[in-house]
């Protein structure tokens, strides 16, 4: 075949165009290379806060807070200047063991480590809180207690009494009375009703009697009646040789009497 029919074949059916390759490799190189070096960056940027930075702080000049409670607020100014710190905000709180004008707490603590200059926020003590007394007359014992631990009160001294008008549990009355302000964590006594008080009887003399009589005279009146037999006592018949309480004495409604039978 000569050149020019094989030019001629190639003339006739559909021909490709050589194009030069895009350069596909070199670019992907390039990308690789700025990704390494964003990637460096942001490392060698995490290594310098995290690492270098805490360093230099951990290792700068770091000073122990003193201990400045107990101290009056004048007091604290020298003590700050001499472990070269400033005094911060003063704020006031109540407190029942620290008295008026002592440091209660700071911020940062005692023994806390901080930078030179550093100041430091005092918490001062108003003194004991004043506790108001709750009115707690007429109330159960119970939710008195209640009331008295809702105003920051303890329950002390209870005490019982007879009492015709306050209902038996109730509180008679308090001490110190209601209203008034007591300092520091205090306790309230109470006096307390047991009801009404019993009837004071007088013992009739039942020696002489029928048993039977006598114990249902007494069990009308109300009282719990007890009987035994005395074998050293003699009489013709069975009688009420003896009884306790005796004859005249005085006894509480509702008690108990016992009778000593013999023949």
């Amino acid at each position: 075949m000569t050149m020019e029919s094989s030019a001629n074949m190639n003339l006739g059916r559909p021909g490709r165009r050589a194009f030069p390759k895009r350069p596909r490799s070199r670019l992907r190189r390039w990308i690789v290379v700025l990704a390494l070096l964003a990637a460096g960056s942001l490392a060698g940027v995490l290594f310098f806060h995290l690492i270098v930075m805490p360093w230099f702080v951990r290792h700068g000049n770091e000073i122990e807070v003193p201990d400045l409670r107990g101290m009056t607020v004048e007091e604290t100014v020298p003590a700050l200047e001499r472990a070269g710190l400033r005094r911060g905000p003063i704020h006031e709180a109540h407190h029942n063991q620290v008295p008026h004008g002592k440091i209660v707490r700071h911020s940062p603590p005692p023994g806390f480590r901080v930078k030179e200059g550093r100041a430091i926020d005092l918490v001062v003590s108003l003194g004991a809180e004043a506790l108001r007394v709750p009115d707690v007359e007429g109330e159960g014992l119970v939710h008195a207690r209640f009331l008295l631990s809702q105003a920051g009160l303890g329950t002390g001294d209870v005490r019982a009494i007879a009492s015709e008008d306050v209902p038996e549990g109730n509180v008679i009355a308090s001490s110190p009375r209601p209203g008034t302000q007591l300092a520091g964590r205090s306790t309230v006594d109470l006096l307390v009703s047991k009801g009404p008080a019993p009837r004071l009887l007088v013992m009739p003399d039942l020696r002489g009697h029928d048993p039977d009589e006598a114990a249902a005279y007494l069990e009308a009146a109300g009282f719990e009646v007890h009987q035994r037999t005395w074998p050293g006592r003699s009489s013709e018949w069975v009688r009420v040789v003896d009884q306790t309480p005796p004859p005249g004495h005085p006894i509480e409604e509702g008690g108990t009497v016992e009778l000593i039978l013999g023949r």
